[in-house]
């Protein structure tokens, strides 16, 4: 007998962690609230429907079941929590976790014990069960809405908190039902206020530590993180019980405030478990309902959950909107908006199960029946109608129109500053270099130091509300493309844009995304780099009738108060007059920028391998990044070297390194010129020129450099009069080009 209810109790948990994920994934494929298919697919497997589920074989195990994966939910909740968006509604936020949890409670309860003559502790405790509203269930529902962002903290600070602070109060009312002792009551109240706060305080700062000491290693940080939530709940639930989900909850917003590097893995990570627990639990504790309950419940239930709805909330709102800077249109948003979610159906499900096996009167299925009607009435009257609302009443975010320029180097912030200045558009600059981050900051330009992979910034973060469009800026032209496909899912596929190299635009693959943007341009860092040093220039220019020459690679385009990205089809015939053009323009002398890291010295040998060796120990000299190994073996392995150019008394050998950020170039005077068969003249200079990867014209225009310099005799022969070499030196760079 055992056996079976073992075996029964394993294939409900398989098909409720399974049939959970799966349906979770339909709703967000068919855009429909997930908890609904749920709730239906709970009470389809369960003993009412299919019989897959059997919640019996689970019940001396539930109750720990839902308490520690309720722990979970909230501790992802807690991560979420942002300090600036309480701030923007601070005072409401307030109100609605004390003064408005007893409104909604007391509201709840008198009505119960009205409609249904019930006895006031069980009341009590009944109304307790519908305080909570949830994340899980309010987080989904404000990104598909997108109201504004005060109302978006509101709801969402409310959300979270409000969870916590639900069950405590359900506590209280459970333990005042049973025991019916207030001093009993209090003083278990202030050791699970006490000890939560301070075991979550101290987990959560613990956590912190440990990651910004290094003590995990990368592939276990998000099991760290998730092991370290149930043992903060574990912990805390064996000091007292009950006082877990409060230190869960303070645990998580620590790690969040405090923002560890390793915040944006570990939000990801616990979203998706928690997607995965909500699921599992609503089809467990939904399994347990019996059609005869709602039934039994009739139109005083229907009356009691429209009372709920329609005038507890309403009511709950007016007060703790009271003399607050909200719009009569904010509040009865607030007013409408309060579905509740897994904690509350958690809640009732335990504390039914815990009231069946005491000597109590009441009817504990009473607490599953009204707090699932809440539930399901809430979910699909709020959340279907929500957006409809906001919508109404003009609360809806405006259509974003700024510009996310993931890319916060020279070149990445005077883009932004052409579109700021010549549209008055909104724009952030997003980058993972701190540095970047604050030279940006210093020329007044808004900027974040986050991970632009990270997508959920986009609810997470006020500063990207008003953001429509995408330049993914980055050397990586694999990770431009992941950028676009990422944010287009926000933005739309006609609003990211990538710059691609001009090699990789070439393969020519069937399927990509994001529009491909300045090919024809170097490496984004390249041009940063020469932005700096001055050999490149960024400047506007007005576009005429007649059209005219236009010199330089155009960039952008500012028309009308829009900006428009530069495509590979559009040429100057795309242009109108009026048009205000950012041209990038290239400046010559690419030997002489070659050379400003780059040497002359002398040097012997009998054959040019020998000669490269040496010239090699220079470069590295002036460049320690790149790899002695790699590069003599580039200029010297048959099958990977780009064949020496020898001509007009010169040997050039040159590649192309992923190590450099610029063009060096080392030139060797032979003490002892060299006798080449076949060459006309014995090679007297040794030109060693390596080229970022991605710079091929400016690569080829240093070789057409060398080679007009080494075809003027007297240029060569002067080079060699020089005694020494940082004087033969400044006379390349100033004869070069």
């Amino acid at each position: 007998m055992e056996q079976l209810v073992q075996h029964a109790a394993l294939n409900s948990l398989a098909v409720a962690v399974a049939g959970g994920f799966f349906l979770t994934l339909l709703a967000r494929k068919i855009q429909f609230a997930a908890i609904v298919l749920l709730l239906i697919a709970g009470v389809a497997l369960g003993p009412e429907g299919l019989g897959l589920v059997q919640p019996q074989s689970l019940e001396s195990v539930l109750p720990a079941i839902v308490s520690l994966a309720v722990g979970i939910i909230l501790f992802e909740g807690g991560l979420t929590l942002d300090l600036r968006g309480y701030r923007a509604g601070s005072t409401v936020i307030t109100r609605l976790l004390s003064i408005g949890v007893v409104v909604t409670w007391l509201g709840a309860a008198v009505s119960i014990h009205f409609l249904f003559g019930t006895d006031l502790g069980f009341s009590l405790l009944t109304g307790s069960l519908v305080i909570v509203t949830g994340p899980t269930v309010i987080g989904p529902l404000l990104k598909r809405i997108k109201i504004q962002s005060r109302l978006h903290s509101i709801l969402h600070w409310e959300g979270v908190l409000i969870d916590p602070i639900g069950v405590f109060v359900g506590v209280i009312c459970f333990e005042w039902l049973v025991d019916r002792s207030g001093a009993a009551v209090v003083e278990h109240l202030t050791l699970r206020l006490l000890s939560g706060i301070a075991l979550g305080a101290l987990g959560g700062y613990a956590i912190v530590v440990a990651f910004r000491r290094k003590w995990i290693p990368e592939n276990l940080q998000n099991t760290f993180a998730l092991a370290s939530a149930v043992l903060i709940f574990g912990v805390t639930e064996a000091v007292i019980s009950e006082a877990g989900l409060i230190s869960v909850t303070l645990a998580g917003f620590i790690v969040g405030w405090l923002q560890p590097l390793e915040l944006r893995q570990i939000r990801l990570f616990k979203a998706e478990i928690t997607d995965l627990l909500i699921g599992m639990l609503f089809i467990l504790l939904a399994a347990r309902l019996e059609f005869s309950q709602f039934r039994d419940f009739g139109a005083r239930g229907l009356v009691l959950v429209a009372l709920i709805i329609f005038v507890v909330r309403p009511v709950n709102v007016l007060v703790c909107t009271w003399r607050s800077p909200l719009t009569w249109r904010e509040r009865l948003f607030l007013s409408w908006i309060a579905p509740r979610g897994i904690v509350a159906a958690s809640m009732a499900s335990l504390f039914a199960i815990a009231l069946a096996a005491l000597p109590f009167g009441g009817d504990p299925d009473f607490l599953v029946t009204f707090t699932f009607s809440v539930i399901l009435a809430t979910v699909v009257l709020q959340g279907s109608s929500a957006a409809w609302a906001a919508r109404l009443l003009g609360l809806r975010r405006p259509e974003p129109t700024g510009w996310l320029i993931v890319n916060g180097d020279a070149f990445g912030r005077r883009l932004a500053q052409f579109i700021r200045d010549q549209t008055g558009l909104d724009v952030l600059i997003l980058d993972t270099n701190a540095r970047m981050v604050a030279e940006a900051r210093e020329e007044k330009l808004p900027a974040l130091c986050e991970d632009a992979l990270n997508i959920d910034l986009g609810e997470e973060r006020e500063e990207f509300q008003s953001m429509g469009r995408l330049l993914a800026l980055t050397d990586n032209s694999d990770l431009n493309e992941l950028l676009c496909h990422r944010w287009s899912a926000s933005m739309g596929r006609e609003d990211v844009y990538r710059w691609q190299s001009l090699k990789a635009t070439n393969l020519g693959r069937s399927e990509s995304h994001g529009q491909v943007i300045f090919p024809e341009m170097l490496r984004p860092s390249i041009v940063a780099a020469e932005l700096v040093d001055g050999l490149a220039t960024l400047t506007t220019v007005t576009y005429e009738n007649p059209p005219q020459e236009i010199d330089g690679l155009p960039l952008l385009v500012a028309r009308g108060g829009a900006v428009l990205p530069i495509l590979d089809s559009e040429k100057q015939n795309a242009f109108v007059a009026g048009d205000r053009l950012f041209i990038l323009e290239r400046s010559g002398r690419f030997l002489a920028r070659g050379l400003e890291a780059g040497r002359v010295v002398d040097v012997e040998g009998a054959e040019l391998p020998a000669i490269y060796e040496q010239l090699i120990e220079v470069l590295v000299v002036a460049a320690p990044a790149i790899s002695r190994v790699e590069t003599l073996r580039a200029f010297t392995d048959p099958t990977a070297a780009t064949p020496a150019i020898i001509a007009h008394g010169a040997a050039v050998a040159n590649c192309y390194s992923p190590q450099v950020r610029r063009r060096i170039c080392v030139v060797g005077r032979l003490r002892q010129p060299l006798e080449i068969a076949g060459q006309k003249e014995p090679i007297a200079l040794v030109f060693l020129l390596v080229s970022p990867a991605g710079d091929p014209e400016g690569h080829l225009a240093t070789l057409g450099e060398i080679e007009r310099f080494c075809r003027d005799r007297s240029k060569r022969e002067a080079l060699q009069t020089f005694t020494k070499p940082e004087d033969a030196r400044r006379y390349l760079r100033r004869r070069a080009g």
